[in-house]
């Protein structure tokens, strides 16, 4: 992957989050009024979490580390060399399933789930963006 590849995936992350905490600010009724509230939400989670997918890739390569079989795995071996704190795998590999569910099961998505991670959890996407800043600094050629 090319810097400029690496940057441009990054810079997609704060712009995500910053639009996903605009939809995270309506009320449960007024998000699911508009379906383009829910679709802008999905794409702009999907396309976020595929970011760290293919920064980890990125990370992996750039290491000399085993490849990754699934874009689960991606997360299982930046724990394993100690990238990303083992505490906090379990829901690093709960995003990528998300994401997973996203682009398989699109018609069959909980939209009560889908307004909680709004609420809840962008913190965890926040968190794993300054983990992937720090370890794409501290690795840079």
């Amino acid at each position: 992957m090319r810097r400029e590849d690496v940057e441009s995936k990054l810079d997609i992350i704060p712009e995500n989050l910053e639009k996903l905490r605009v939809l995270g600010a309506m009320s449960y009724e007024e998000f699911i009024s508009d379906f383009r509230n829910i679709d802008s939400a999905l794409h702009r989670l999907q396309t976020s979490i595929q970011a760290f997918v293919d920064l980890g890739g990125y990370i992996i390569a750039s290491l000399g580390l085993r490849t990754p079989g699934t874009s689960g795995e991606v997360i299982e071996i930046l724990v394993e060399r100690g990238l990303l704190p083992k505490e906090q795998r379990d829901r690093h590999v709960s995003m990528i399933q998300f994401r997973n569910r996203i682009v398989h099961f699109y018609n069959n998505i909980d939209l009560k789930i889908l307004y909680q991670i709004l609420q809840e959890e962008l913190v965890d996407i926040r968190e794993l963006y300054r983990i992937f800043i720090q370890i794409i600094e501290e690795h840079r050629d």
